[in-house]
């Protein structure tokens, strides 16, 4: 499945079974106890400490991520915007496959991913 997660795509296969292994090393154990809002909020303060020592997050992050948001929320797609240097609550939605393949596709050939075109359309 395709994720969106701010400017990133990412393919996350079979997501529940990556929160099973990836858990413990994100510090939870059990992500079958997480509710919805206590994964987002998780998924807020790891953006966070990303941004605030001046990093993107790492590809296996961005994969963690997705899975977790994937797997609580059924969403395939969240924009955490920043204002004034803190990461905000997410905008979550589900986007048709084929605009998360078309932004992949375009910065898999360098291009930027223009998300200001995708998020005012999404529900």
């Amino acid at each position: 499945m395709l994720f969106l997660l701010n400017e990133f795509v990412t393919e996350v296969e079979a997501p529940e079974l990556r929160l099973l292994k990836r858990g413990p090393v994100l510090g939870f154990e059990d992500a079958h106890a997480l509710r919805a809002r206590e994964a987002i909020e998780f998924a807020r303060s790891k953006l966070q400490a990303c941004h605030d020592i001046g990093e993107g997050p790492g590809e296996i992050l961005i994969a963690d991520l997705a899975a977790l948001i994937i797997a609580k929320t059924g969403a395939n797609a969240a924009l955490f915007p920043v204002h004034d240097g803190r990461v905000s609550e997410p905008r979550l939605t589900i986007l048709p496959e084929s605009i998360l393949e078309a932004v992949r596709t375009r910065i898999a050939e360098g291009g930027a991913a223009d998300i200001r075109n995708i998020w005012p359309r999404a529900a």
